[in-house]
């Protein structure tokens, strides 16, 4: 085992993965743990700590880099104002605070800005010049990367396509964007809507697999969700004119049933002059968010020299 190693921590809303991750990428002792962030405030630091003594080798890390949901502002590293998954954090210093707990130098940045990172530079991105990706899980992930540099905003708000207003049917999102885009198009979004209409699903791979097997209500509903996603990354496609979009989250994995219609949608809403864009499958899977945390921390070590 490497002494030269950063700890890479993915918080979410329900679980925490954290990992050693060496200066090229490669992943050590990767984990999951129950993220605690309904419980307090201060579970979540807690799970950070458990998942840390559990990875910290003889020699400490030489930083941490961390993932967390919402808006994190890029130059104070404090998450801006709250998010929907982080019920007892608002406006919280988060890089101060992880950095007192661990004292170590700490990166930290929006989940699906590090899943991002990590596709673009060791995934399915590798090698494009521009390229998004977007996760989908309870809501909508994007993370832009442009030159191999993260595109954050003024505000470390860059990339919230999930609640761009392109709603159909007036649904509520928790973020209070009127037709938000995000109940329609999101993974949570298909599972809520295959349930209310009787579809017993335990998870949203069974809503594709009841369309793949010719259930007529499942074929409608993932239509609807392909096209509403489809409506968002084509948005973003005419935007940014990426050369790959990366589609990651655990729905990516029902593949041609998910791709084929979404393609045709992005085909659909897009400008013919951007019809060149590649869309494609995460590579990186759930690790991803894990190792492009410890991207992030080995770029902050290589700025302190």
């Amino acid at each position: 085992m490497t002494s030269d190693y950063v700890l890479a921590l993915d918080l979410g809303g329900t679980d925490l993965k954290a990992a050693r991750v060496l200066a090229d990428g490669t992943v050590e002792g990767f984990s999951r743990r129950p993220s605690r962030t309904a419980e307090s405030r201060e579970a979540p630091f807690a799970a950070m700590a458990e998942a840390a003594a559990a990875l910290v080798a003889e020699a400490p890390p030489l930083a941490v880099g961390l993932g967390c949901p919402g808006v994190i502002d890029p130059v104070t590293g404090t998450l801006v104002d709250r998010t929907a998954h982080l019920p007892h954090w608002r406006d919280l210093p988060l890089r101060d605070e992880v950095a007192r707990r661990f004292a170590r130098r700490v990166a930290v940045d929006n989940d699906a800005n590090v899943a991002a990172l990590a596709e673009h530079t060791l995934g399915a991105a590798r090698g494009a010049r521009v390229s998004i990706t977007v996760t989908l899980g309870t809501g909508i992930g994007c993370g832009i990367v442009i030159e191999g540099r993260l595109l954050r905003g003024a505000h470390g708000g860059a990339g919230e396509l999930g609640h761009a207003p392109l709603g159909r049917d007036g649904e509520p999102c928790v973020c209070g964007v009127p037709d938000c885009a995000e109940p329609e198009a999101s993974a949570s979004g298909l599972l809520r809507r295959a349930r209310a209409a009787g579809i017993e699903a335990a998870d949203v791979a069974a809503v594709f697999a009841r369309a793949a097997s010719g259930d007529a209500t499942a074929a409608r509903l993932v239509a609807r969700m392909a096209d509403r996603l489809g409506a968002v990354i084509a948005t973003a496609v005419d935007l940014i004119d990426p050369e790959v979009v990366v589609v990651g989250g655990g729905v990516a994995q029902a593949g041609d049933a998910l791709f084929a219609p979404l393609r045709v949608a992005v085909r659909r809403y897009a400008l013919p002059s951007h019809g060149g864009v590649r869309l494609v499958a995460a590579a990186l899977g759930e690790r991803a968010g894990t190792v492009g945390a410890g991207l992030l921390a080995w770029e902050a070590v290589r700025r302190a020299g």
